[in-house]
């Protein structure tokens, strides 16, 4: 979307970047979470999509298909080029189309001694190879990059919390050093309050997007929860979802 003061978007909504702009870091990292419906997604791949061409954009998916992810893109006219790794497909080729032929052997009545080759040795690996995996990516970015990770719920399944903080450290880490911003997205409400206050005194940005069933419409907000050293940033708006993405309604909530 157009940006009338020569600044990068965040976003690409206006009334959210304006009051985000001079208040981020260089190098900041963001989380942003919100309930089944209300919208992550989508304003994931907003942020991935407004990015200017000259930043590299990384997208780790744990949720969705990679032609789910463009077609979505293309939809709402982000036509950007963004390096999509997906976890999602990986964890299928490594563990769960295992499991499904060990399931297999044993419908057929073959012993478990039988599979042998086909373990839980072999679905252990990949968990902690996903965290590892973020890491050494981060590793070999070595200019100012736009990242998401959606999301963090994929993590903290399959790792413990312990690594997954660890590795947002590290995130924020490579984000400051070499200039990157990146937004990181969570299901609000199923997991640990610790971890969730880990996390969130880690993020330099917090983001909460709610949806409200109003009988035949939809009511959409979006809140700025934190934004470290500028609390008079915060605070709630309404958003919409129009044919550009999520968009502002024009009303403070």
């Amino acid at each position: 979307m157009p940006d009338d003061e020569g600044k990068e978007p965040i976003f690409g909504i206006p009334d959210v970047d304006k009051r985000l702009w001079s208040a981020l870091p260089k190098g900041w990292v963001g989380i942003l979470y919100g309930e089944p419906g209300s919208g992550i997604e989508l304003l994931a791949k907003q942020f991935a999509g407004t990015a200017k061409d000259r930043v590299p954009v990384y997208y780790y998916t744990t949720v969705e298909r990679t032609e789910d992810i463009t077609s979505a893109m293309r939809k709402f006219g982000w036509d950007r080029d963004v390096k999509i790794m997906n976890i999602l497909e990986d964890y299928y080729d490594r563990v769960l189309s295992r499991n499904l032929e060990i399931s297999r052997f044993r419908e057929r009545g073959i012993s478990p001694e039988e599979v042998t080759s086909f373990t839980m040795k072999g679905v252990e690996g990949p968990r902690i190879n996903f965290v590892t995996r973020m890491i050494y990516d981060l590793a070999t970015y070595d200019r100012p990059f736009r990242l998401i990770v959606d999301s963090l719920d994929f993590f903290l399944e399959q790792a413990d919390a312990s690594d997954i903080i660890s590795m947002v450290r590290q995130i924020r880490y490579r984000a400051q050093r070499v200039g990157g911003v990146a937004i990181l997205t969570l299901t609000s409400g199923i997991h640990d309050a610790r971890v969730m206050g880990t996390l969130e005194s880690i993020a330099d940005l917090l983001l909460k997007l709610e949806v409200e069933d109003r009988s035949k419409s939809f009511l959409y907000g979006l809140s700025i929860e934190k934004v470290r050293n500028h609390p008079e940033v915060t605070g709630k708006l309404g958003v919409d979802v129009g044919d550009h993405g999520i968009v502002s309604s024009g009303k403070s909530k």
